[in-house]
């Protein structure tokens, strides 16, 4: 029963308005307020999820479109960490190995774009596209550690 409901049965029963009129119509004007208070709260939970779903899509056609953007959110735990009584750090390479561990995962790797690299390389030599190249290398090289 919603409150629009309770209130048309209150206003409806004759026997409840000869206790206190006044109260009976408050009542009523309460349990309305209330019922149309709850309708604007659905919506707007509507509107919230309407919202939600659209994001999720958009993640997704992301997900889709760029092979890498999976590899950052779909990040696994390289160790597990946790801390014994006696203040021990133990480091585990499996989650079986502890019900109470602490996941620990890598970042992804930090990059440079070739117009940093360029403004680094120019100060202390002039463009030359072999250095860059050379910058590349050594950037991949660090990050496959």
């Amino acid at each position: 029963m919603t409150a629009n409901e309770l209130a048309d049965v209150l206003e409806n029963d004759d026997r409840l308005w000869f206790v206190n009129e006044d109260l009976m119509v408050k009542t009523c004007a309460m349990l309305r307020q209330q019922q149309a208070e709850i309708e604007e709260l659905k919506l707007a939970r509507l509107a919230d999820l309407d919202v939600i779903l659209k994001q999720r899509a958009e993640i997704e056609l992301l997900f889709k479109e760029i092979p890498e953007f999976e590899k950052v959110f779909n990040n696994e735990p390289v160790a597990w960490f946790e801390q014994d009584e006696n203040m021990k750090s133990i480091w585990y390479q499996t989650d079986k190995d502890a019900p109470n561990a602490i996941p620990l995962y890598t970042h992804p790797a930090k990059t440079l774009t070739d117009k940093e690299i360029e403004q680094v390389m120019s100060k202390f030599y002039s463009y030359n596209p072999r250095l860059l190249e050379f910058a590349r290398a050594i950037l991949r090289k660090a990050q496959e550690k």
